[in-house]
């Protein structure tokens, strides 16, 4: 039988994620046990003194932003967690805008539409497709050539030069399977006095990958008390999204946003995202940005076509057209037949990017056979991508080149 302390705390571990009827009352309670006064707490967190006291008079509900902004006030205990029989703590966050019942159903609509261009999240929204692109990151060929190649110890070691002895919060956008990302929180840990003061939030679109990678990160780094928090929600809504960028206002913290993987090849628009990322950062925040390094000049698309293996193939290598043709053959009413074909495009929002375009041809008894733009990956002039991201506010400190014949690179990047 679970002792009352215990009970007590169970029944707080959802204040966050899920406020109860009488938060006002929780609220005023826990100021009150603190020693705090109205105005005591509004400074700490970064808030009205008339917000407080409407929120503990149940005058207003409190939005996403004002519960991080208490929750950052440790007097409060508002963020207490309920740990698992093995001891590890648990929190899991709902982005506003994430509902995966809804974005199937427009993914359905897509797929059963005239064509074209398709949200490339739609990939990673259907279960088994998420599966197969797990395998993709796991094939040995992928992790001797690139995964196993990243140079996570360099890469760690200018990060914390730069954090200057502060508290890191990591947020790993489009986490996948999460394995990248908790291997450079581990070198990162190495080389800080433990405990270390570092916190893992990992995010993705699938529930299925996100699931996977937050397993992945809490068995390795809940016994060196690091904690991880998974977010499920859209990088490119991080602008609209308290929970992703958020800082504690009591306490000075390095923030640093990672794509890892490949995933900041897949941005739709460059400079809208990193405008918005640059908004929701301070000044001295980092990021860490995994890409593909263009194999040729823009000007010369010829050129492209003819050494850039994933172009010159013409279609995506077998391990690729599972995952590419999964949600078309599984969803589009009718579909008799998927056939993909490797298209170049050089118009592209960087200077000297261009982007290898999957386009599938899809066969239906009885009509014409449709075209969608299934999937797309951008490969950078590591210069021209430098001055790009300068101009949109995130200065490059460092990059590391790797892979085979180094036309992979990893960035680091910080705000101005």
């Amino acid at each position: 039988m679970e002792s009352q302390n215990e009970a007590a705390v169970v029944k707080e571990t959802s204040v966050l994620a899920d406020p109860p009827v009488n938060f006002g009352k929780l609220l005023r309670s826990r100021r009150e046990e603190a020693g705090l006064s109205l105005v005591a707490l509004a400074k700490k967190a970064g808030l009205a003194r008339s917000t407080i006291v409407n929120l503990e008079h149940d005058l207003t509900a409190p939005s996403p932003q004002t519960l991080r902004r208490l929750a950052s006030v440790k007097a409060l205990r508002l963020c207490e967690i309920v740990k698992t029989d093995d001891g590890h703590r648990i929190e899991a966050w709902f982005c506003d805008a994430y509902n995966p019942m809804a974005m199937n159903h427009a993914m359905v609509r897509a797929l059963n539409g005239p064509g074209g261009q398709i949200e490339q999240s739609y990939l990673y929204l259907d279960p088994q497709s998420a599966c197969d692109w797990y395998l993709l990151c796991n094939n040995e060929q992928y992790i001797s050539l690139y995964r196993s190649q990243v140079p996570l110890a360099k890469i760690a070691e200018r990060i914390i030069k730069e954090s200057k002895g502060i508290g890191i919060d990591v947020d790993g956008l489009g986490c996948g399977d999460g394995k990248t990302e908790t291997e450079l929180m581990q070198r990162l840990a190495d080389l800080v006095p433990s405990p270390p003061d570092l916190q893992l939030y990992l995010l993705d679109i699938s529930h299925v990958l996100l699931s996977e990678g937050y397993r992945t990160a809490l068995n390795a780094l809940a016994p060196r008390r690091i904690p991880v928090f998974a977010i499920h929600g859209d990088f490119n809504d991080i602008a609209r999204n308290p929970l992703l960028y958020l800082h504690p206002t009591s306490i000075k913290r390095l923030r640093l946003f990672l794509m890892m993987g490949g995933t900041f090849g897949n941005i739709r628009d460059e400079p809208w995202f990193f405008r918005d990322l640059a908004a929701c950062a301070e000044r001295g925040d980092l990021a860490v940005l995994d890409c593909g390094l263009a194999r040729g000049s823009v000007d010369d698309p010829a050129q492209i076509r003819n050494i850039d293996p994933a172009i010159s193939a013409k279609r995506p290598a077998d391990i690729y057209n599972r995952f590419l043709t999964g949600p078309l053959l599984r969803h589009i009413q009718g579909c008799r037949h998927v056939t993909l074909r490797t298209e170049l495009s050089t118009h592209c929002p960087v200077p000297g990017s261009y982007s290898i375009e999957n386009w599938a041809t899809v066969e239906k008894e009885y009509e014409l056979a449709r075209q969608f733009l299934v999937w797309r990956v951008k490969r950078y002039d590591l210069d021209k991508l430098s001055l790009c991201l300068s101009n949109l506010g995130w200065k490059t400190l460092q990059a590391w080149k790797y892979g085979p014949d180094k036309l992979a690179a990893v960035l680091l990047v910080q705000k101005q």
